[in-house]
Parts: structure tokens; C-alpha cells; sequence
């Protein structure tokens, strides 16, 4: 069994207001949060991970300045320290891995698991031809994944968003648009799939960021006043890795990585259209400064009656982490079972069956400002259930085919013999001195 690991990481200030968190990290897997400046009567959470990143405090702070000026700032290189390396173990031996990000719209969650992804922003990962302090755990870990790539390795990748009742393929040219259940199979590994999305294969890691850069720019976004490029919808990523079996060469593994990148958990009645202007801080640093409601309701009521979807399937997938929650301390949870309902949006029908049988990561964002403890409640709530469940995850293997089979002889082969032709110049290459036994020379 494998415990689903859950990471609360605070994001930078954005408004002046006193403190609401306390992020501590006592060890390794053990991090704790505290809510300060709060009338909740539950204040302290534990989860595996407590990440604070609110690196501006001095700019913002109005309380609790000895508490900000304590906590360790945790940048992208530290979250991949922590988890990059596990991660790849994980992926390399079979498993289906999910990264699952959640939390208030702009709190985050996309910056964890991609870094920046704007794709007018020069700093967004797929710009960048090596590695960049601002990446986020899944470039850096494609990143490894494709310095690693061998022979006999075959890598593809499917990007498709929920919008409401529909899903857009990213990775279609003309960012072609279903009804959310048309297509939706399992595979024969028991994994959800969406059979008409495209899929493309990837040979480097220029394919990949080239790949991901066109079909990003195909997301559906709006400005809320959360955060000014707000996704509107849930984007799903599933990067398949078919790799040989070394202890059976006829057999394949295949492990495969879901980043799912979630809307914004905020209710939709606080949802306004917004507008914003860029503020350059004493420091020279750049903050988008929200400046209120845009002037045409009409945008503010079509961004609601939209977001009153994306609750609702946000809701019913947190009470399937609940049903999972009470299954689990009721012991009932067993390795191939399924949750009964939580079938009605996308998001739950799509994941449930996969997130029972994957390795889960669950990274949660949330803001440091007092203003916001109502979401940060919400969302440390939905970990809390999260937190406590521990899964049977289930590794992926085919057969090689016979022409695989006969390629990947043929390839071995020729590493044998060009180390033995390696080994015989190194024996026959001494160069110099007088006529000894040793090897004669070969004909040119």
C-alpha cells in the first residue's frame, strides 16, 4: 500500500494584510500548518510537506513579522529535491503517477507542478533548452526523463482541457471540442483514456517543450480577481513511457505521469471579471495589482455561470476523497476496487479509477494574507481527507511484440560487439616501443 502524499505550499503576497499561516517543516514527510490570526477552532494541520514561498512578506506583512523572517523560503529546486528523484523511481518501475494540484485560482498550483507557463512569459519552462531555476517539478523531472532515454524507449503525450460539459484537445491543431463523455474508455491496464484526443509521439526534450508550447497556448483563460490569466477549466497532461523490461526482455513497462492542473476551488458567486495593472516593487520586482471589477457585467456573469460547473465537479471529486477516506479507516478499501457514484463531471469520472490504482501526489496552494483563510480552511479540509488514505497502486506491463522482440536482440547485439570492438583497440593500441608479443596490428 502506498500513501497518497500530500504538499501545502504558500504562495507570494499580493495584497498588504496580517499573516494567516505558519508553514513548518519538522523532518522529512513531516510538515505542519498553523492558522494564525484565526477563529477556527481547528488550527493546525499535518500533511507530508509544508512549503512557504512568500518570498515578499517585508513588502506585505501587517502582523507576525518574526514568524515570516523565520520560515525558510522553498524555491522550485527544493520541491524537486524533495520529490523528483522518488518520482522517477517510481515512474521507471512501472507506475502510473499522478500529480494532482488544487487549490484557489492563483495560489499557485500550476507554478509547482510547471513553473511559469505563459506563453508570451520568456521565462515559462518550454522557452527554455536546459534546466531554469523557475521550473517546476514536472519539467525537471521530462527534463531527466529524457537524458535517461534509451533504446527501445517510446514516449508520448496527450493535453486536453474540461471546459463545463465539453473537452478541448489541446494537441489538435483546430483545439477540436467533444462532449466530455464521448471517447472516454479504459485501457488495458485499467487506466481511464479519452480514445479521440490526439497523441504524439516524443523523441527529445525539444519535442516535448515545442509540443507543449503550441498546445498550451490553447487553454481557455480569463482575469479573475484571484489571479489575471485564471484557467478556466481542468487541464489534464499524460505523458506514456513504454520502456523494456531489463530482468524480462520480453516484456515492456510502462509507466506514465498525469499532471492534472485543476480550476480554481473558489466559489463562483465571488467570481468577478477583473481587470489589473502591472506594479514594479522597490526591489525591481514586477506584481500584477488587480483594480476592480471589469465594466462589462456581462463577462463577470458568463465567468459565474461557468465556475458554477467547475465547483460542482470539484465537489463531487472531494467527496470522493471522502468516500475513500472513510473506506480506508473502515478498512474496506482493497486493491482493485472501485468507489461507487462520483460519476456525474468529467474530473471524477476521468480520475477516479486511475487515482486508486496510481502513485498521487497532491500538491495544495494556498495565500498567506488573513483575507483568504476561508479558502485556505476549504482547501486544507480536502488534503486532510486526502492525507489519510493509502492506495494499492498497479504497475502497467505488455508483451513485446515479435518484431520488438527481434529489434531489440539486434540492438543488443550491436552493444556487444562494439564493446568488444572497444576493448580489442584498447588491447591492440599501446602505440610506441620496441617489437614485444603483444597483439599484431589489424589490416587497414
Amino acid at each position: 500500500m502506498s500513501s497518497i502524499k500530500v504538499a501545502v505550499r504558500c504562495r507570494p503576497w499580493t495584497k498588504d494584510d496580517k499573516l494567516g499561516v505558519h508553514m513548518i517543516q519538522n523532518g522529512e514527510e513531516e510538515g505542519e500548518i498553523n492558522l494564525l490570526n484565526s477563529d477556527y477552532s481547528t488550527k493546525r494541520f499535518a500533511f507530508s510537506y509544508s512549503w512557504w514561498t512568500a518570498f515578499n512578506w517585508k513588502h506585505h506583512a501587517k502582523s507576525d513579522l518574526n514568524i515570516c523572517e523565520d520560515m525558510p523560503i522553498t524555491n522550485q529546486t527544493d520541491v524537486f529535491k524533495a520529490l523528483g528523484p522518488k518520482i522517477k523511481a517510481e515512474l521507471y518501475d512501472g507506475n502510473a503517477i499522478v500529480l494532482f494540484a488544487y487549490g484557489l485560482s492563483g495560489s499557485g498550483k500550476t507554478f509547482t507542478v510547471f513553473g511559469m507557463d505563459a506563453v508570451d512569459n520568456p521565462v515559462s519552462w518550454f522557452h527554455q533548452p536546459t534546466p531554469h531555476d523557475m521550473w517546476g517539478l514536472f519539467p525537471a523531472l521530462a527534463y531527466e526523463l529524457f537524458q535517461d532515454k534509451q533504446d527501445g524507449w517510446k514516449i508520448t503525450m496527450k493535453y486536453f482541457q474540461n471546459v463545463v460539459d465539453i473537452v478541448r484537445d489541446l494537441m489538435s491543431p483546430t483545439g477540436e471540442e467533444r462532449m466530455y463523455k464521448e471517447g472516454m474508455r479504459k485501457d488495458q491496464d485499467g487506466f481511464m483514456d479519452i480514445e479521440w484526443c490526439s497523441s504524439a509521439q516524443l523523441n527529445s526534450w525539444d519535442d516535448l517543450r515545442k509540443t507543449f508550447l503550441t498546445a498550451n497556448a490553447r487553454k481557455a483563460i480569463a482575469p479573475t480577481q484571484f489571479n489575471h490569466q485564471s484557467t478556466r477549466g481542468h487541464c489534464i497532461m499524460v505523458l506514456d513511457v513504454t520502456m523494456p523490461d531489463a530482468e524480462d526482455p520480453t516484456m515492456k513497462k510502462r509507466g506514465r505521469i498525469y499532471v492534472c492542473d485543476l480550476a480554481g476551488t473558489e466559489p463562483a458567486g465571488d467570481i468577478v471579471y477583473a481587470t489589473y495593472k502591472k506594479v514594479i516593487m522597490p526591489d525591481g520586482t514586477e506584481e500584477q495589482k488587480y483594480t476592480g471589477p471589469h465594466k462589462d457585467q456581462k463577462k463577470t456573469k458568463e465567468l459565474q455561470e461557468q465556475g458554477k460547473k467547475i465547483n460542482l465537479s470539484l465537489s463531487e471529486m472531494a467527496q470522493f476523497f471522502m468516500k475513500m477516506a472513510e473506506a480506508f479507516k473502515k478498512k474496506k478499501l482493497k486493491p482493485g476496487m472501485t468507489i461507487p457514484g462520483c460519476n456525474s463531471y468529467f474530473l471524477c469520472k476521468f480520475l477516479k479509477d486511475t487515482l486508486l490504482q496510481s502513485k498521487t501526489y497532491l500538491f495544495c496552494a494556498i495565500r498567506p494574507e488573513v483575507e483568504y483563510l476561508k479558502y485556505t480552511f476549504a482547501t486544507l479540509g480536502f488534503a486532510k481527507n486526502a492525507s489519510v488514505v493509502q492506495l494499492a497502486p498497479k504497475k502497467a506491463t505488455t508483451a513485446c511484440t515479435p518484431a520488438e522482440r527481434k529489434l531489440l536482440a539486434q540492438l543488443e547485439q550491436m552493444k556487444q560487439e562494439l564493446e568488444a570492438a572497444k576493448k580489442a583497440a584498447a588491447e591492440g593500441g599501446g602505440g610506441g616501443g620496441g617489437g614485444g608479443e603483444g597483439p599484431a596490428a589489424a589490416p587497414s
